[in-house]
């Protein structure tokens, strides 16, 4: 059969979506990273096997912390600094960095190109394109290098004056964009359960990199056009004034964390292992450190093989859920999370659209949050199915904690990474890649879908089916 020349030719036009572009730069930087670790130049001594370096590119890009090997034995000084480039591009996005390289380069950007850049951010228009991207940059500059001199001064007096610098500015990069990792040995923050300066700056760090830039800017949007009005300046005005996006944000992130912190405290209160042994005021407060780093951050302040089995439960719930839309974090997203709830509320009612604030949110969004949600929580089931037969020999809690940490992008592990078969570990890399990429790419497809063929879609007759 011969195939005519035109439809070849058409075949052959038809251009990538931006969706597999924004996928296919994570691979990208995902492959020459692991090409880059298993290099003889970036390792102490012998070479680790090309799945844990793989491992290692694919958690650092994915700003998870999950690592089959202990960074600090396996690397030199040019393998850590791989791997925090790694983090910084993938909590902020390649396409991001792209767009700074064409900006100062003063390159003519395409059409074509900010289309990307715009769904990537999940903006409707490029219009805000610039400022956005700018502040993104600027908001990272600014808290990355204040949690670095902070944490310097404690990491200095230890390590030396180069070695503390040097640590101070790798842990801000890695707490900002939440990846959990750290150059402190296979025992996490635990030596700093106690230190109240390095508890806060890495809270503070994750909750600012979890909250998304474009809550940042609304922020800022907002107190400008406050601030420029000729009457007094009004908080009140000024919380009303912002996007229902942004208020949703706040009101979960604080419900998350708050309620995070006050059920940790009550399962693992009179747990010696834990924080059983600690004064009250220290017992909230780890408990506040790890309901915040579940977050998608990963750090650890307490062992995470001694938590009791209903807690671990409860971690991978606040896992699932992750950080906010457009920020460093992972998960399912605050927002999404919300958006299911108000659905199930909104059901339970009898009414037929969600209203959040006086706002009735798009029918189209609400699917959306529910497929995610759904597909999310299906893509877990199974990677616990095959975890439990390719890791049988591990406790069932403990193998949820690693699927959900992985999923959620978060990094804290009941010590089941560094003992992962081969099978083991290719779920967790496609669990951790999908993580990252899944919630954005089924965003952006379902609305094209969703906006593109609405007029070309065929109605047909109504039938009822019995559900429930």
């Amino acid at each position: 059969m011969t195939i005519h020349p035109l439809a070849h030719r058409e075949r052959k036009k038809t251009p990538m979506t931006p969706t597999k572009k924004i996928a296919l730069s994570f691979l990208a930087v995902i492959i020459i990273g692991a090409i880059l670790l298993s290099s003889p130049i970036a390792n102490k001594g012998a070479v680790a096997p090309i799945i844990d370096n793989l491992f290692i590119a694919v958690s650092a890009v994915c700003v998870t912390g999950l690592a089959p090997i202990t960074l600090i034995d396996t690397y030199n000084l040019f393998g850590q600094i791989v791997i925090m480039f790694l983090i910084q591009i993938g909590g902020l996005g390649f396409i991001t960095f792209l767009y700074l390289v064409l900006h100062v380069s003063r390159r003519q950007i395409s059409l074509k190109s900010k289309m990307v850049f715009t769904e990537a951010l999940n903006q409707e228009s490029f219009r805000k394109l610039p400022i956005i991207l700018k502040t993104i940059f600027a908001y990272t500059f600014i808290v990355e290098g204040i949690a670095a001199i902070l944490l310097s001064i404690v990491f200095v007096p230890e390590f030396g004056i180069v070695k503390g610098i040097y640590y101070g500015i790798w842990h801000a990069v890695s707490g900002f964009c939440n990846a959990g990792f750290d150059l402190l040995g296979s025992d996490s923050l635990i030596r700093y359960q106690n230190n109240a300066l390095v508890n806060f700056i890495i809270c503070a760090e994750i909750i600012l990199g979890g909250i998304g830039f474009l809550v940042v800017r609304d922020l800022i949007d907002s107190f400008k056009k406050e601030k420029n009005k000729k009457t007094t300046f009004s908080l009140k005005r000024y919380i009303h004034s912002l996007t229902l996006h942004t208020k949703i944000v706040f009101i979960m992130t604080f419900t998350l964390l708050a309620g995070g912190t006050i059920l940790f405290l009550l399962l693992e209160y009179n747990n010696p292992q834990t924080i059983g042994n600690m004064s009250w005021p220290w017992k909230i407060g780890t408990s506040f450190f790890q309901s915040t780093t579940t977050r998608t951050a990963g750090f650890a302040t307490v062992s995470m093989l001694h938590l009791r089995s209903v807690t671990k439960i409860l971690m991978c719930m606040l896992m699932f859920v992750g950080g906010s839309p457009a920020s460093t974090a992972g998960g399912i997203k605050t927002v999404t999370f919300a958006l299911v709830v108000m659905m199930l509320i909104t059901v339970y009612k009898g009414q037929e659209e969600v209203i959040v604030f006086n706002r009735r949110v798009k029918k189209r969004i609400v699917l959306r949050a529910f497929s995610i949600f759904a597909l999310g929580l299906t893509a877990c089931i199974v990677a616990t199915m095959i975890l439990s037969i390719s890791e049988g020999n591990k406790a069932l809690a403990d193998i949820l904690m690693e699927v959900f940490s992985a999923f959620g992008t978060v990094g804290l592990s009941a010590s089941v990474t560094p003992t992962l078969t081969v099978v083991g570990k290719m779920v967790i890399i496609v669990l951790m890649y999908m993580g990252r990429i899944g919630p954005i790419s089924l965003m952006i497809l379902f609305a094209r879908k969703s906006q593109g063929h609405v007029s070309k879609e065929i109605r047909y007759p109504d039938e009822d089916v019995i559900v429930g």
